[in-house]
Order: structure tokens, then sequence, then C-alpha cells
């Protein structure tokens, strides 16, 4: 069977959208099977040097539905299905991410990957990190974006509840412009499309947490 994934090198950032990410990301680290030299085969995988790192091996189980990127020492580091679109493959259902030590650093679910639901950030000691929410959303032209949008939590390294509010997610129009020709009359003409992008914006009460538990600040948005 023959497998081609598409790489999504797409370096993973904290779930802090004031920082400018909004959008959680676990990458493949495997491009094709003529790309990504086969170590060796079982009955049931085949393993092949990561793509970006030969110290990684990338596991696709015998029926091309499940993924494993795997340390030089056998540890798991990211696991998760993927279901194939042409010749795209795209995250789905379950993915988890984790440390060299085999905590669990990232966990959430992909709907075609596109992140949906509560998704998990840890700190490398175990401890909750953030607890963030996705919605999927159709705009006017059936398109489905991710948003994060809900409830939101951040904690401290300790356990500690740091952060707590909810997120909504905010249209932004764009305007392309674009050449199309008539199919009858071989006429080209320039025509504007409109579609809406999404960003977190914070709404509601907001509450802002000491290490010791007591109230820095709130904040009513």
């Amino acid at each position: 069977m023959k497998v081609l994934l598409i790489c999504a090198f797409i370096v993973l950032a904290a779930l802090h959208p004031e920082n400018g990410f909004s959008q959680v990301s676990i990458p493949f680290a495997f491009s094709s099977e003529e790309d990504n030299r086969l170590i060796k085969e079982t009955d049931s995988f085949k393993y092949y040097v990561a793509t970006g790192d030969t110290t990684k091996v990338v596991c696709i189980d015998d029926e091309g539905a499940y993924y494993k990127l795997l340390s030089k020492d056998g540890k798991v580091l990211t696991e998760g299905a993927f279901v194939m679109d042409g010749e795209k493959y795209l995250q789905q259902g379950r993915w988890t991410e984790h440390y060299a030590s085999g905590k669990v650093k990232l966990q959430g679910s992909f709907l075609r990957s596109k992140p949906v639901g509560t998704w998990q950030e840890y700190y490398s000691n175990g401890k909750i990190k953030t607890l963030s929410n996705y919605a999927l959303i159709n705009d006017a032209q059936n398109s489905r974006k991710s948003c994060l949008s809900g409830s939101y939590e951040e904690y401290y390294q300790s356990g500690k509840l740091k952060v707590s509010g909810f997120y909504a997610a905010v249209a932004t129009a764009k305007s392309d412009t674009i050449d199309v020709e008539d199919p009858v009359t071989g006429e080209k003409k320039s025509v504007i499309t409109r579609s809406a992008l999404y960003r977190p914006e914070k709404a509601g009460l907001w509450e802002h947490y000491d290490e010791n538990g007591e109230i820095e600040k709130k904040e009513e948005l």
C-alpha cells in the first residue's frame, strides 16, 4: 500500500492567543514513501526516517490510518489518526503530543485537520497548563473554519489556577480580487470575492490569580 503524506511543519506554540497564537497544530514528520527512507516493515507497521530529523522515526500502520512519531529510543512523541482527501492526508480524531519523558504535552481532537472541542496543554511535570476550546464554524461560502472560542483556563506549574475567562470567535471580512474567464465569450474580468476570517477575542468576566490563589485582577469585557 502506498502512503503519501503532506508535511505540515508548523512550529507548536503555546496556547495563548494574546501572544498571537489562535490555532493548535500537531505536525506530521513524513512527506512520502519516496522521500522518507524505509527502515523496516512488520506485519502491522512500516517504519521510516522522519522528515527534518533523522534521529526520529515515523511509524504508519498497515491500514494507512494511524501515525506515530518515535524518538531514537522508541518512545512515542506524537500519535493520531488521519484520513485521505484526494492526495492529502488530514488529521482526524484524537491526537496527542508527548514530552521526551513520555508524559502528555498536548492533546485534543481534529476534524479534517481543524482543531475542535477541548484541548489540554500540560507542563513537563504532568500538571495542566491550559484548557482551551475550539469551535468549528461554517461561513457563508460553506467553508469550515476553526477558532478558539469558549471557556479558557490557564494554570501555574504548581497546579493552581492562574487565569480564567471566555473567548468569542469574531468574524473579520476579507476581500480578494481574482481574474476569471467567461466560458462562452472567453472574456476575462476581475471579480471581488468576500469571505470571513475568525479570530478569538476576550469576552465576559476574566479573573487573574496570584500563585497563592488570591484574586489579582478582574476584567469585565
